[in-house]
């Protein structure tokens, strides 16, 4: 399929008509407005845009480069359902992709300009090649690089691509390597990410999430830090001194 054009836009034409009958009117004005989006919206929920993606894949089973072209021929198009289907596609592939991938990943975050797209790609896909096993250092090099991106999504991309390592307790540097730099980040989704990457680190690794926001006290922004302590035995100490810094 992956070299056949004429098939592969009939089968996104397919998809979206599929979309488009699952839509609402009402939802797509409203979420449109919520997202504060550019897109046009057809107005259908995450969980029914997943079951298309699903169903597709059960019944034809694409490989890589399939999806590939699909997701290229899906974001072909200004509509939301479909760029979020091409998400959806790569979630539901995710033996599919290895840090060879992380470079398409990057120009989808880039294109994106959301964070209801940018965050499936970044805590599902980046973040499962990141903490693969044993661990590729490749990978992380290369959210390592993300982090000093000119494009705002592609460095919240670069945190939330540790969730999974965090959330384990690996490669804990790897965090604080990244927040050294963005700490001083302006951007809220960015501030927004190093604060849920680390209350995610917290709820079972506060010997490590502690020691880094003690550390940072000075550095912190109110995002961050309320996420940051939000599983920490001695979080509310922690908020505390904070303010009285």
């Amino acid at each position: 399929m992956a070299g056949r054009p004429a098939e592969l836009n009939a089968l996104a034409v397919r998809l979206t008509d599929e979309l488009r009958a699952l839509g609402d009117p009402d939802r797509a004005v409203g979420e449109r407005a919520y997202l504060k989006s550019s897109y046009t919206h057809l107005g259908v929920a995450v969980p029914k845009v997943r079951g298309v993606a699903t169903a597709y894949v059960r019944a034809a089973r694409p490989g890589h480069d399939d999806v590939v072209a699909l997701v290229e021929a899906l974001w072909a198009s200004e509509v939301y359902e479909r760029r979020l289907l091409g998400v959806e596609l790569v979630v539901a592939t995710p033996t599919r992709w290895t840090v060879a991938d992380l470079g398409w990943f990057e120009r989808l975050v880039r294109d994106s300009h959301t964070w209801a797209l940018v965050d499936p790609l970044a805590t599902i896909a980046v973040a499962r090649i990141a903490a693969s096993d044993p661990i590729d250092p490749v990978a992380l090099d290369v959210l390592a690089g993300w982090v000093g991106s000119d494009d705002m999504w592609v460095r919240r991309s670069s945190v939330l691509g540790l969730r999974d390592l965090a959330r384990a307790g690996r490669e804990w540097q790897r965090f604080e390597q990244a927040a050294d730099v963005l700490l001083a980040e302006r951007e809220f989704f960015v501030r927004k990410a190093l604060g849920w990457v680390a209350r995610e680190a917290g709820r079972r690794h506060p010997e490590l999430v502690s020691p880094w926001v003690r550390a940072n006290l000075d550095r912190m922004n109110a995002v961050t830090i309320r996420e940051a302590v939000k599983y920490l035995p001695d979080g509310p100490e922690l908020l505390v001194a904070w303010k009285r810094r």
